[in-house]
């Protein structure tokens, strides 16, 4: 059930608006001003949000300026209500954010028209910005998982080759089900990183591959947010004679990045190019490829995979 939140004053509107709504399918929140609509859509990352312009405390436009700044609600569909039709200021609405405009009196079959494009068009983003990062992070030399819920919900190529599944097979597995068990004292290690007792775990346990031999692999892994829920997401190398070491420490040093780079870190870690990055911060593509250029110097990476690992593993995105 997709979730919508509706800013609005004036408690006429905002019951109809909700009522309307609830009837449509969609899990309805509510807020009666602009401050409280911030925090409700950092409470709960809704999948849409309409919005009146003229508010006390927050107006509209402030709303969707400081939202836009949050990287977990930056790309939410934004949908402005309000009783002016000047152009001047359907300008400024789009120039702040909003996805889409609608004047006060409005039909409801005109609101609905508008929610089902903008979700329509909010997936596709979505879908694409989650090939493109995972496509950033696939490496072809190192082991690299997302853990969520009790199991693998991505695994990439190099995964399976250590452990023989494939990556639809991996969804149904956890960690419990092939750590072998005499490795209990080290699979409790990943448990509390998922858990959030610690913020990092890195060990080494035997697994089960798919031909029930046994494989001894080296497990890195972080706790973030994907998708607005905790997960582990890491690492997985296979220990052999001579021991290969990820390097830890380059992710984990405590690297201080201005506004701009960590602005301009964030778009490469959504996966957009420089051309794309520099029509958002309206600067140009060269600025940008600098900036790049910057970071990977600062960041001790040798490319964006290394460096949305970095990014990832000190806290500078929320997937």
């Amino acid at each position: 059930m997709k979730k919508i939140l509706v800013i609005e004053d004036d408690p006429i509107i905002i019951r109809y608006i909700a009522e309307f709504l609830k009837e449509e399918g969609f899990d309805v929140y509510t807020a009666e001003d602009g401050v409280q609509g911030i925090q409700v859509a950092i409470d709960i990352i809704p999948d849409l949000i309409i919005c009146d312009i003229s508010m006390p405390k927050k107006d509209g436009y402030e709303v969707c300026k400081t939202l836009q700044s949050i990287p977990s609600t930056c790309t939410v569909p934004f949908i402005f209500l309000t009783a002016k039709a000047h152009i001047d200021d359907l300008r400024l609405g789009m120039q702040t954010g909003a996805d889409d405009y609608l004047t006060k009196p409005f039909e409801f079959s005109e609101l609905i028209r508008s929610i089902n494009l903008r979700l329509e068009k909010h997936e596709r983003f979505v879908k694409q910005s989650d090939e493109r990062f995972f496509a950033l992070i696939d490496n072809p030399m190192i082991g690299v998982y997302i853990y969520q819920e009790n199991k693998f919900i991505y695994s990439n190529s190099m995964i399976t080759e250590i452990l023989g599944y494939s990556k639809d097979e991996l969804k149904h597995f956890s960690f419990e089900d092939l750590v072998c068990k005499k490795e209990d004292e080290e699979l409790v290690k990943i448990i509390r990183c998922i858990k959030g007792i610690h913020g990092f775990v890195h060990t080494d346990v035997e697994m089960y591959k798919k031909n029930q031999s046994i494989t001894a692999v080296e497990i890195f892994g972080t706790k973030i947010k994907f998708k607005g829920r905790n997960c582990l997401m890491g690492n997985m190398l296979v220990v052999n004679s001579k021991r290969r070491e990820l390097p830890e420490s380059k992710y984990s040093k405590n690297i201080k990045l201005s506004r701009d780079e960590t602005l301009t870190l964030q778009l490469i870690c959504k996966g957009l190019t420089s051309i794309e990055i520099s029509e958002k911060l309206l600067i140009s593509a060269k600025a940008i490829e600098a900036r790049r250029a910057k970071l990977l110097l600062k960041t001790d990476s040798k490319n964006t995979a290394d460096l949305v690992m970095f990014a990832i593993r000190n806290r500078f995105i929320e997937l």
